[in-house]
């Protein structure tokens, strides 16, 4: 190690004294902080140098002021785990395990301040967040960023949003035979003060709000003595005691309903009504779903699709979970599509077409309007949609902001426009004569939901899928091999200097291999879930997967995504590109947890396809 160490009292710029309003420093207490100033020394490093040496106890905790240190294998000097640079700190693990595992070496002249081992041990002892920010895992990291930005932004909507659903949100329910008379119930609404009966239908129940008995009575002109039961709402949609009210209200703008039935097992609470969320939550996106549902009009339609954009960005920006985002983002775009697809193609089409989404949109995990990856199947006994009706979708589409897909997956493209046999024989081709561009093609359409038409078009095109992967058990691993194509680029901080290129391609580094080998292991297991985190959920839910390492991938894919969404809405990220300036401290240690995670992956992906044997 450098003998040339500044004292503690040296009048040298002191990095912490800049980042004590910054993780991890900035939990810590005045007199914490004193003491942490006063013991921290500077310490100058020459390349090649080493600063920490496997099998030993790290003296201190290093933070970088100026330089580049790399971590490496003591036993093989090519395998490198990470670069550190400025603002970063190293070896947490080593201090807290007091036995550093890797090397940590000096690759350019730099500036360190070392705080002595003991005293960061002491403080982690009598400061308990302090000590949290350095054993929290990835998904601790990002609820302890998520509760910073609610702190720091806007909270009364992004903690009501992440609230659990409990009785004093219900309404009370009250349930009578199905035998009662329409009478009676109106009776029993007007009596009671209520919206809503729920009916016993014997084993259901099923459900009538005031509108329903007017139209029962008023419209359908039934006596009134009627019985209540032919005229309920059934199937009954409920929620769970304990689940978040951001998916209860999201719930309710898929199913375009204002109230749900609330449950705490098979005990009936109450009943949650949608006015009680948006009192309390500053969103309208139940009131953009009814207006959605409302548009009789393709250019109300076209007007309405900013509004979408808007509503995700201030939801983001406020704190609210990627994920939770992301569902809201899908669920109000396929309503928006799908309201176009009613306008646009004449009803003759509705029964005989199914319009698909593909890739990101099929997995419901695009939130910003990147591109459109559309396809569309028309029944063997239909005739083949014109191309000028086709066209004039895809122009729709970009009117409402979905730019043209770079690859030209769209209906508008004759290619992805195919019948119930078309769709077969092509599956067979992308099995039988692989190559990059048909392994492409039906990564995209594993993906494949169904926008609008006719959902029973797609359920033959999974059965073939399905059965064709029973006969051709190797076919997987070429399919996977492309997750393992591009380096994930462990070492990317060593480029953070001056003229060098500050930007990694993250979808390419990590979330691509993230998505395409959870998808391979899905398609192995004839899951027909399609987003990500719904795909690790059955994994783990059908013993195929280890739920730690389930646990992992869903965090590393969470956050990447919100990483890149942060920059995109910031407008510091072009497309893909990551811009690490642009990244502080805590984010940049997210970034690495999750490259790790994807390295290790993607080595797990390796052995499981056996690719080797290729």
């Amino acid at each position: 190690m450098s003998q040339n160490k500044t004292p503690p009292d040296s009048k040298q710029p002191n990095l912490l004294n800049q980042r004590f309003h910054q993780p991890p420093f900035d939990c810590l207490t005045e007199s914490q902080r004193h003491q942490l100033e006063h013991a921290t020394s500077i310490s100058w490093f020459k390349p090649g140098e080493k600063l920490i040496r496997a099998g030993t106890a790290p003296a201190s905790l290093m933070v970088v002021q100026k330089g580049i240190i790399e971590e490496r294998s003591p036993t093989d000097p090519k395998k490198i785990y990470a670069h550190y640079a400025e603002e970063d700190l190293f070896d947490v693990r080593g201090l807290l395990e007091k036995n550093a595992r890797h090397e940590y070496i000096c690759l350019e002249e730099a500036l360190i301040h070392e705080i002595p081992a003991e005293l960061f041990l002491t403080l982690c002892k009598q400061n308990t967040e302090f000590q949290q920010n350095f054993q929290a895992n990835l998904g601790d990291k990002q609820q302890q960023l998520n509760q910073q930005e609610r702190t720091s932004n806007q909270p009364n909507m992004a903690d009501f949003l992440l609230s659990r659903i409990t009785a004093e949100h219900c309404k009370p329910a009250l349930t009578v035979s199905g035998l009662t008379s329409l009478s009676e119930c109106a009776r029993l609404i007007e009596d009671k003060n209520l919206d809503a009966l729920l009916i016993d239908l014997n084993p259901q129940l099923g459900m009538i709000t005031r509108t329903d008995l007017l139209k029962a009575l008023a419209i359908k002109q039934l006596p009134l003595t009627a019985n209540v039961a032919p005229v309920a709402i059934t199937p009954l949609i409920s929620v769970a005691v304990g689940g978040y009210l951001f998916d209860a209200l999201l719930l309710m703008t898929q199913k375009r309903i204002e109230r749900v039935a609330v449950f705490d097992g098979s005990q009936l609470v109450g009943m949650l009504d949608l006015t009680a969320i948006l009192s309390l939550a500053s969103s309208h996106s139940h009131l953009m779903a009814m207006r959605i549902a409302r548009a009789n009009d393709l250019s109300e339609l076209i007007e309405l699709s900013p509004e979408i954009e808007q509503q995700v960005r201030s939801l983001f920006s406020n704190g609210v979970r990627t994920g939770f985002v992301m569902k809201l983002a899908s669920t109000l775009n396929r309503q928006l599509i799908k309201r176009l697809f009613e306008l646009h193609f004449p009803k003759e089409y509705h029964s005989q077409v199914c319009l698909l989404a593909l890739g990101s949109e099929g997995r419901s995990e695009q939130v910003l309007k990147t591109d459109q990856d559309n396809a569309l199947i028309f029944d063997d006994d239909f005739p083949r949609p014109p191309q000028q009706l086709l066209e004039g979708f895809s122009e729709l589409l970009m009117a409402c902001g979905w730019p043209r897909c770079p690859g030209n997956i769209m209906v508008s493209n004759p290619h992805w426009v195919f019948s119930q046999k078309e769709l077969k024989k092509r599956i067979i081709g992308w099995m039988d004569n692989s190559n990059p561009q048909r392994m492409m093609e039906m990564a995209m359409m594993a993906d494949a939901d169904c926008l609008a038409g006719n959902s029973k078009l797609l359920d033959g095109f999974y059965g073939e899928l399905n059965s064709q992967l029973g006969r051709r058990q190797s076919f997987l691993a070429g399919f996977v091999a492309p997750a393992l194509h591009f380096e994930t680029p462990l070492t990317f901080f060593g480029r953070l200097k001056e003229g060098a290129d500050h930007k990694i391609d993250i979808k390419k580094a990590g979330i691509f291999p993230l998505v395409h080998g959870i998808r391979a292991l899905a398609l192995e297991q004839r899951i027909r879930a399609r987003s990500s985190t719904d795909r690790l959920d059955t994994l783990n839910t059908k013993d195929k997967i280890d739920p730690n390492q389930a646990s992992k991938l869903e965090e590393a894919f969470l956050v990447l995504n919100r990483l890149r969404l942060e920059q995109q809405i910031a407008g510091d990220c072009d497309g893909n590109k990551l811009d690490l300036s642009k990244l502080d401290y805590r984010r940049r240690d997210m970034l690495r947890l999750c490259l790790h995670t994807v390295k290790k992956f993607r080595q797990f992906l390796h052995h499981h396809f056996h690719l080797e044997t290729l």
